[in-house]
């Protein structure tokens, strides 16, 4: 009788170390798991243009729609949206700082994505803008604009009395 009672409390003490060992593994994992894990907002910015003037002329527009991640965590401290920031970090990149349209045409955009990121940053407490994704990022030159505009008019010629 008293072998069997032994049992018993053996097969519990060994149940209840398992089921204590369990969830103690499991409440560490969790806990490095949720500091490791970055968590990402997605967003993205409106499409906008950014003149090139050379010599008082605008020689073409930049044409500019960016993607965006944010860290949700500073995220939540923020109350201002973050496209207007990104929006005028590429506005003074490019408004002002080419002295040749070739230039425009051979932009690295690594550099530009870069120094666009640590500009939108150095605006707030914390880092907020994670990465810059490229959704529209074209050259479009005045003389294109002007061909596309008076399409079909030449072709017209005035009526005659």
């Amino acid at each position: 009788m008293i072998r069997i009672v032994l049992i018993g409390l053996w097969i519990c003490g060994v149940a209840l170390g398992s089921l204590y060992f369990a969830v103690w593994q499991n409440s560490a994992t969790a806990a490095v798991s949720s500091q490791s894990k970055d968590v990402l907002d997605f967003g993205k910015t409106d499409s906008f243009s950014v003149p090139i003037i050379l010599d008082g002329a605008v020689e073409g527009y930049i044409v500019v729609q960016l993607g965006y991640t944010l860290d949700s965590r500073v995220k939540a401290m923020v109350t201002v949206p973050v496209a207007p920031f990104i929006n005028d970090e590429i506005f003074r990149q490019f408004y002002g700082h080419f002295s040749d349209v070739k230039d425009v045409q051979k932009v690295e955009f690594a550099s530009v994505k870069q120094s666009v990121i640590d500009g939108v940053n150095a605006k707030f407490p914390e880092p907020l803008v994670r990465d810059l994704l490229v959704e529209q990022f074209n050259y479009i030159t005045a003389k294109e604009i002007r061909d596309q505009n008076t399409k079909g008019l030449s072709r017209q010629a005035p009526a005659a009395p």
